[in-house]
């Protein structure tokens, strides 16, 4: 194909990434886990050698403090930058890092020039017609708020990391393609872990389809990869990774919503790309992308059987593979005349899904500007909380708040306000459970007022952000509460002082 035949998909690929990037970073909303997110920025840029817990400031290791985050960190030393822009600069580094790692790997599975650019819209369109904003899922809506988040981050990494093992697994890429794997293989695990056992699934998969057995001298190369990236996890000094194989507690309950609306969620990826992948298998038993769809199916197979919902997580990984076989099966139509009826049949279904996506993913729009009532109310829409800064009128940096509102206990970190107890399972920390005890005791009417007075000396609050029911009957058993000011976001959240004794 002539050059001007390949630099102009590449060139319209890499545009739309940034596009998605600039967006995001432009207009950012806050929701879901951003909080948590800018307050690891914030407490790691400040504290590299002993960072504490970024929600309730103890001193212990967690799986927070990535080489990810490190780098955020690092930037907003150098540059002076908050965490809530950093957030925005790494959107759109993560943005055109996908959109590298798809050209990256695409390009070994397909040689259609828009293959790869065919592939981002089907990962950005092709999810459900029920929204899902959720992190490490790849529709358009979720990424506007999670593109900053290590799962997109871990993403484009694992694309790479699958591209080096396709070229390698073909004799292309010289002897410097193990230590590489075995340090980006290293850095997705330390990033996250979801994503990691998706990109070792991947890598298994790749291996299978690569049509020809390993001889001993690349067997020895790509053990010394995988030593390689044990050494990395090993001497990673924020977390000892093992630790984390036995702290899952929590986490089946909150993934559980994952398995919940199954077709609405995830309906439209899965009608395509299931034909998709059927049309590889057909053509080759051995597809990598049909054995990454098996595999990651069957882990998120065993979690809905057993109830252990944590492996939902994979469910990306499911879809990611037949959103890429779809958007190569339509990248390949296009370009063939003329092309199969199998072909053409992919290729009207995918454009139906994404036409059917949009109410479901146009709702992103809302975040650039307010759009008509007659418009919105068709759009689905997670909406942006804004922020919390309110609070620091009367609250500093380094408090420790008992956050008894939903909002409060995920925003309030971001402010480098810690928290009693911890807005997320947080399993590899020890003082967890009695935080969260400290904290019900505390909003219990029934608690006596020795009991309560102790707890709140031993973990020094002296503020509580807490519904108005809850501050009535704390005050009907005796509190004295003072009310400072209450949320212009959310007016049920209230900020109280308690009077000393």
């Amino acid at each position: 194909m002539p050059r001007r035949g390949r630099f102009v998909p590449t060139v319209a690929l890499y545009a739309v990434g940034a596009a998605l990037g600039l967006a995001v970073a432009w207009w950012f909303p806050w929701s879901g886990d951003t909080g948590l997110h800018i307050a690891v920025v914030e407490q790691l840029s400040r504290h590299l050698g002993d960072p504490p817990d970024p929600l309730v400031g103890a001193h212990a290791a967690s799986p927070y403090y990535s080489p990810y985050s490190l780098v955020q960190a690092l930037l907003a030393r150098v540059t002076g930058l908050g965490g809530y822009d950093v957030l925005r600069v790494s959107a759109l580094g993560n943005a055109l890092l996908i959109a590298s790692g798809l050209h990256h790997l695409v390009r070994r599975l397909s040689t259609a020039p828009w293959a790869p650019l065919a592939a981002l819209v089907a990962i950005l369109l092709l999810q459900g017609t029920t929204l899902l904003t959720w992190s490490g899922f790849l529709g358009l809506q979720s990424l506007a708020i999670t593109l900053s988040y290590p799962a997109a981050f871990a993403l484009g990494v694992t694309l790479h990391l699958w591209g080096l093992v396709a070229a390698r697994l073909v004799g292309r890429g010289g002897p410097w393609t193990f230590p590489v794997a075995g340090l980006l293989a290293a850095d997705v695990v330390l990033d996250h872990q979801f994503t990691a056992v998706a990109a070792a699934l991947g890598c298994l998969a790749l291996v299978v389809g690569g049509r020809r057995r390993l001889n001993l001298v690349e067997v020895a190369c790509w053990s010394a990869a995988v030593a390689i990236a044990a050494a990395a996890l090993a001497t990673w000094p924020y977390f000892p990774v093992l630790s984390l194989l036995s702290s899952t507690g929590g986490l089946d309950r909150i993934q559980a919503p994952l398995y919940h609306h199954l077709l609405g969620f995830y309906g439209l990826g899965l009608a395509t790309g299931i034909p998709a992948l059927a049309l590889r298998v057909y053509r080759r038993r051995t597809d990598p992308l049909a054995w990454l769809a098996v595999l990651a199916g069957l882990f998120v197979g065993y979690g809905w059987v057993t109830g252990h919902a944590t492996w939902a997580r994979l469910l990306p990984a499911v879809l990611l593979a037949g959103q890429l076989a779809v958007g190569i099966e339509v990248a390949e139509q296009l370009a063939r005349r003329p092309g199969t009826g199998r072909g053409r049949l992919t290729v009207a279904a995918a454009a139906l899904g994404c036409l059917v996506a949009l109410p479901t993913q146009a709702g992103v729009l809302h975040y650039a500007a307010p759009l008509p009532a007659s418009l919105d109310r068709h759009l689905a829409t997670k909406r942006d909380w804004v922020g919390y800064g309110w609070v620091t009128r009367w609250i500093g940096t380094g408090r420790t708040v008992l956050a008894g509102t939903y909002h409060a206990a995920r925003m309030l970190p971001g402010y480098r306000i810690f928290t009693l107890a911890p807005a997320y399972p947080e399993p590899w920390l020890r003082s967890a459970p009695a935080r969260r005890a400290a904290r019900a005791a505390i909003l219990d009417p029934a608690t006596g007022h020795a009991r309560r007075a102790a707890l709140l000396g031993a973990y020094r609050i002296r503020f509580l952000v807490v519904y108005p029911g809850q501050a009535a009957a704390l005050r009907h058993a005796g509190v004295r509460l003072h009310e400072l000011g209450r949320s212009p976001r959310f007016g049920h959240d209230v900020l109280y002082r308690v009077a000393r004794a």
